[in-house]
């Protein structure tokens, strides 16, 4: 399946902003935001590139900039309420290390990031679409774990969480082991291992809905 023949893997809902994320979008977007003429190789000079894509309230976001400055984390969301809450408590603690792409990351990987660009790739919970009738829209399939294999360098790694045991399994066989190589948590930097519980981890343990992880190692280019 061609990538622009695919359903998206969201759909924009309105939601009302409150008057902190609506500052916050005011004030610091042009400090944040990248747009289509931002050039993605300034953020290449010695520096460790991280990509949370659809980081909801931007708790992972935020605990991997303020934790690791050496990092420049890029966070992908498309709901303009996450993005005003990370925008708001970057300004606050005055972390200088994270942009934000308000937009779907397909095409923005697909056309603009160069290859072998992050050493880390992050998307905790993403929709799972629990409905089998909407298992199509899921954006974790062969060809997209393929196309962030691409984007990683060599011995990088692309962390996937989720509290739906169907996707888990189904991004499970969608692995080639030819080009990854699964590694459990312990293994990993500290920042990277001790992620905060995201809004959406929380409403799973409310749910009782037990949290699995995926955790690959890009073995070859």
């Amino acid at each position: 399946m061609q990538f622009q023949e695919r359903l998206k893997s969201f759909v924009l809902r309105k939601g009302r902003l409150t008057a902190n994320q609506k500052e916050a979008l005011s004030n610091f977007k042009d400090k944040y935001l990248i747009d289509d003429n931002f050039e993605l190789d300034t953020l290449r000079t010695n520096r460790v590139i991280a990509l949370d894509i659809g980081f909801g309230s931007g708790e992972t976001t935020i605990h991997l900039a303020r934790s690791s400055p050496e990092i420049t984390v890029l966070g992908a969301e498309v709901y303009l309420s996450g993005i005003g809450t990370v925008l708001s408590k970057a300004s606050l603690e005055g972390l200088e290390n994270i942009k934000i792409l308000h937009g779907d990351v397909l095409p923005f990987l697909e056309d603009r990031v160069p290859d072998e660009f992050f050493d880390l790739v992050v998307m905790l919970y993403p929709d799972p679409w629990p409905k089998r009738k909407h298992h199509k829209r899921r954006l974790i399939k062969e060809d997209f774990l393929s196309l962030i294999h691409q984007k990683l360098k060599k011995g990088s790694i692309f962390y996937f969480k989720t509290d739906w045991e169907h996707y888990y399994q189904e991004t499970q066989k969608a692995v080639s082991k030819n080009l990854w190589q699964e590694i459990k948590r312990e293994n990993l930097p500290y920042e990277i291992a001790n992620f905060p519980a995201t809004s959406f981890e929380r409403k799973a343990q409310k749910a009782n809905r037990l949290s699995n992880e995926l955790i690959l190692k890009k073995l070859s280019k």
